[in-house]
């Protein structure tokens, strides 16, 4: 990094992945703020600089080793689990800056020597206390992806098994399903559809008889408004799509597919018409709405349709440290690797992350949305 770039860096302003600071105060302020950036996808910390991103520059007493030496202390004494950060200065006519890089620590969850876990909220941090949020957390750095987890209370008897047989027939190489208990649950444990004596959530999802009743928080919520607010107290329309991904994927295109107005594509009054939004819009968007949104979190998946704009909002942020321009782009990683593998096959599921590329090109001005805060994606549709 040389001065033109840094000085670009600080006109950006803080944020969840920059903090400014005049100078470092005390090995504990500066713990929280390595543990936040730890357990929220890394950062950088840039000292000699002022709130508003002006250079102040690190005092003369403070450069050297001095500052190194309290930056090692506090990784190796105030960090839990100790950490490693590195740090360059940058010297420029307005004095001397130094940046702490710190990495995306997603392999464990980390606290200060307080015992307190933080996390970045926008350009501040905050405590975490909520028990379900350390349990996903927990869950998350020990890479147990919540699409293998057991479902509670599930037995092979909840399958449905007129959907599994032709779909593991075609794919399998292995031959049929059994019809022997105890060969068809070492099959379906080989294929993470069992855990143990559990379905699990992707069998459920996919290939379970009542997936609504034994996950009443993962279905579809679609409502359709009367003018552009959400406030508003009439609406067109109001539906809750259930049963398994595929059945609430193929009501949610039902219902675009009759909602999309058709314009004139041609002079003649009886020339064919076209849809307004082209349909694979609305088949990416939704596939990646019910694949990549985070199972650990409750929720539905909700549609809102406004007479200026469609907004498909799923639980959960975005995963690691990917942000809004790089998942349009078609950057990312998987977070439901059993979910993405039999969706190639049952909702037009391609696996190349192209999918938000296409669509955002297809319809100019298509916004996506990452609320860290709220811990939901919502990808916009302008009309």
């Amino acid at each position: 990094m040389d001065e033109f770039t840094l000085r670009e860096e600080l006109l950006k302003g803080e944020d969840s992945t920059r903090q400014f600071k005049r100078q470092i105060d005390t090995q504990d302020r500066l713990a929280a703020e390595i543990v936040a950036f730890l357990n929220t996808r890394g950062g950088r910390i840039f000292v000699g600089v002022e709130d508003d991103g002006t250079i102040s520059g690190i005092a003369p007493e403070d450069q050297g080793r001095n500052l190194e030496n309290l930056i090692s202390n506090t990784c190796s004494d105030s960090v839990n689990p100790p950490c490693g950060v590195l740090t360059f200065n940058l010297n420029t006519k307005d004095g001397m800056v130094m940046v702490i890089e710190v990495p995306d620590g997603a392999e464990q969850v980390y606290q200060d020597a307080r015992k307190v876990i933080w996390q970045k909220k926008g350009a501040d941090k905050r405590k975490v206390t909520s028990v379900s949020e350390l349990k996903r957390m927990f869950r998350e750095t020990h890479i147990e992806y919540a699409d293998q987890q057991g479902v509670p209370g599930t037995t092979v008897d909840d399958l449905n098994l007129n959907l599994l047989k032709p779909y593991y027939s075609e794919k399998s190489r292995s031959g049929p399903l059994s019809d022997d208990e105890e060969e068809r649950e070492r099959q379906l444990r080989g294929l993470y559809l069992m855990k143990g004596e559990r379905l699990t959530l992707t069998a459920v999802l996919l290939f379970g008889k009542s997936p609504s009743l034994v996950l009443p928080d993962f279905v579809t919520k679609l409502v359709w408004f009367k003018g552009t607010e959400i406030t508003g107290n009439e609406y067109r329309d109001s539906r809750r799509l259930e049963g398994t991904l595929q059945d609430q994927y193929e009501q949610a295109m039902l219902f675009f597919k009759r909602w999309n107005s058709k314009i004139q594509s041609g002079d003649s009054f009886n020339s064919s018409g076209t849809f307004e939004i082209p349909m694979f819009v609305f088949e990416e968007i939704l596939v990646n709405a019910y694949i990549h949104r985070d199972y650990y979190k409750p929720g539905s998946v909700r549609i809102h349709v406004f007479d200026d704009r469609i907004e498909i909002i799923s639980p959960g942020s975005l995963p690691n440290s990917l942000t809004s321009e790089d998942a349009l782009k078609g950057l990312g990683t998987e977070r439901n690797h059993r979910l993405a593998y039999f969706a190639y096959d049952l909702m037009n599921y391609k696996s190349a992350r192209s999918g938000l590329l296409r669509a955002a090109k297809a319809v100019p001005g298509i916004q996506l949305q990452n609320n860290i805060e709220q811990e939901e994606v919502t990808v916009t549709i302008p009309l």
